[in-house]
């Protein structure tokens, strides 16, 4: 009997180095995108007030009227721009969850999607599991970083194309699109008529400015633009499952029903707690950005020492993504270094064709084990090295 496309879909390869480190006790965890702090205490307290505030019942299926005031306030005071809250804002179960309502809304049996790569796995995982493609267009690479590979980008547009998704900052290379950039994007999504799916989950970790730049400004993306966006990395916030996504306004109230059908809406506890997190967390986000511009600084400057590896710096997120000399498989460097070194970093591979060849290491944990990490991290390449 033949199943959906969705029975196809398999773990990413970084769950899969995750499976094989539980396996391994002691294994240092820097294939996963979290910081080892707790959630900070003044989001903690806004969720303990609450639940004593009995906000333990259903809530709309866009969520609380109140969050989405918010979100719309913050996005005004961040990027100059105007949303509505009742049409566009939805509060969604992570960040994750966006995307997913975003593919379910945009494409499906028999349509493509253009996606840029290297990119975090569970965007095209997204993409498939609506039976559509994913086509992977790879940035260019050079010693200066990664570019927009424009003439790729058009080759790859077919007649069945209905949506083009990234992110930015970029989950693993730290690529942040210009203000140049989105509105070359939105221009080339008007032209071939896609929709545009922006993941901004890392806008506020960046290493110039208060935000990164985003596409909602650029004169005609709010009528195809989907702004998908979480807590869990700014705010601490990764257990929690709290994100929203500002879509279309036409295709807002759609995806609060199609959420219905899914989580039915975000838990209202942690919406309260994000309301908290977005009006009383700026200085908050400052130390986070000071912190994250130390860890890349150090784990920069460290890697730069080890033979046979390349780097460049990332303007946002908090990822290293260094290119190693020879390697042609690092789905099985990184399982050897979990085994014999006892350290997690995940496989470029896992972000897509062009990620093959790095790694991606977060820099987001405690400054001492860092260190150490790298430390192990340099002589389990030179072992692996030694064997290629």
């Amino acid at each position: 009997m033949k199943l959906a496309p969705a029975a196809s879909v398999t773990p990413s390869r970084i769950r899969v180095i995750a499976s094989l480190a539980d396996q391994h006790p002691g294994t240092a965890r820097l294939f996963v995108g979290e910081d080892t702090r707790p959630t900070p205490d003044f989001i903690k307290e806004a969720a303990k007030r609450a639940i004593d505030s009995n906000k333990t019942y259903y809530t709309p299926n866009a969520g609380y009227p109140e969050f989405r005031r918010v979100v719309a306030d913050h996005l005004s005071m961040l990027h100059g721009v105007t949303v509505d809250p009742d049409r566009q804002v939805i509060a969604t179960a992570s960040g994750m969850n966006a995307i997913v309502l975003t593919c379910q809304a945009t494409v499906g049996a028999g349509d493509s999607a253009l996606v840029l790569s290297p990119l975090w796995p569970n965007t095209a995982a997204a993409i498939r599991v609506t039976g559509a493609e994913p086509i992977e267009v790879p940035f260019l690479e050079d010693d200066q970083g990664f570019q927009l590979d424009w003439d790729r980008l058009e080759g790859a547009v077919r007649s069945n194309t209905k949506l083009l998704a990234l992110a930015s900052p970029s989950n693993p290379t730290g690529w942040t699109a210009s203000h140049e950039d989105w509105k070359r994007l939105v221009e080339f999504a008007e032209r071939h008529r896609l929709w545009l799916l922006a993941d901004a989950v890392y806008e506020r970790i960046v290493f110039a400015g208060r935000v990164a730049p985003g596409p909602l400004a650029v004169p005609g993306a709010m009528e195809r633009t989907f702004l998908a966006q979480s807590f869990s990395k700014a705010y601490r916030m990764t257990g929690w499952r709290i994100g929203y996504v500002v879509a279309p306004p036409a295709l807002g109230p759609t995806l609060a029903y199609l959420q219905e059908f899914a989580v039915s809406h975000a838990a209202g506890i942690q919406q309260e707690a994000a309301r908290v997190a977005m009006l009383e967390g700026e200085d908050f986000l400052f130390q986070g950005q000071a912190r994250y511009s130390l860890h890349r600084r150090l784990a920069v400057d460290r890697l730069r020492r080890i033979n046979g590896l390349k780097l460049v710096v990332p303007y946002g997120a908090f990822y290293v993504f260094p290119r190693l000399d020879g390697l042609t498989d690092s789905m099985d460097f990184c399982e050897y270094l979990v085994r014999e070194w006892r350290l997690g970093v995940a496989p470029g591979v896992a972000f897509g064709e062009g990620g093959e060849g790095h790694v991606r290491i977060c820099f987001a944990v405690d400054e001492h084990l860092l260190m150490k990490a790298l430390d192990v991290f340099e002589a389990g390449w030179e072992s692996y090295r030694a064997k290629l």
